[in-house]
């Protein structure tokens, strides 16, 4: 009882405006209805991220080959959304978390109390991007062309290149530039959507992402199933 009556001396439960700090009334809290989380994000926000990324990816990939080429393309899908992408980025939070907050899984690699410097870190940080990169694209490329006789993509003309699929300078252009979004733009972001309303992020996840995921997967039967790879639309520019 003693309890219940201190809630409510503190506004728990009710719809009454709180007092803040600064001598101002306050609007409620919401509840957040959807609680799960993956280490330090809610998996909402998280899978609304991996849609920035896979729209982030797919125009990366264009002005690559933009400046390479001089095309632009569908990638081979549908939708302007390249989910692996998004993937990538879910996948490299889960296993190694951020520059400012290393970790394997959920084990941290270094206490607060660590004497390895902040750039120290940042470089072990880099190299393990730099290697699943280098190691990724190699093992990914090899196996799609192995299964179904697709070639993804092609480095040939790149110096430094190792087989066709990777090479030093994308894989360190993709690693530095994957490390920078970590540190500089992936958690303030992750704080924004946060901010979000559940059922508007439930709306948006549910109607764009079954979309893209449908997307997704319709490539991949067509492509590692039956060989087929095909742009829907190209647009070249010289």
């Amino acid at each position: 009882m003693e309890e219940r009556k201190e809630d409510k001396a503190n506004g728990a439960g009710t719809d009454k405006l709180l007092p803040a700090k600064n001598g101002k009334e306050e609007p409620p809290r919401k509840k957040k209805i959807f609680t799960f989380k993956i280490f330090r994000y809610r998996f909402l926000p998280l899978f609304l991220m991996c849609l920035i990324m896979s729209l982030v990816g797919f125009i990366v990939e264009n002005i690559f080959r933009l400046c390479r080429d001089g095309v632009i393309n569908s990638r081979r899908q549908a939708l302007p959304f390249l989910f692996a992408y998004g993937i990538a980025v879910f996948v490299l939070y889960v296993v190694v978390g951020t520059p400012r907050e290393m970790r394997f899984f959920g084990w941290k690699l270094f206490k607060k109390d660590s004497k390895l410097s902040t750039a120290a870190k940042y470089v072990l940080y880099w190299l393990v991007l730099f290697a699943g990169v280098f190691f990724g694209e190699v093992l990914f490329g090899t196996f799609v062309e192995w299964v179904s006789g697709v070639v993804l993509w092609d480095y040939t003309g790149i110096p430094l290149r190792f087989t066709k699929y990777t090479s030093v300078p994308t894989a360190l252009g993709l690693s530095v530039g994957v490390m920078l979004f970590m540190r500089f733009i992936f958690e303030p972001l992750m704080k924004k959507l946060e901010k979000i309303p559940d059922k508007v992020l439930l709306g948006i996840d549910l109607g764009l992402g079954i979309p893209v995921v449908i997307d997704w997967l319709v490539m991949l039967v067509l492509m590692l199933g039956f060989g087929i790879s095909k742009n829907l639309w190209q647009i070249r520019f010289w």
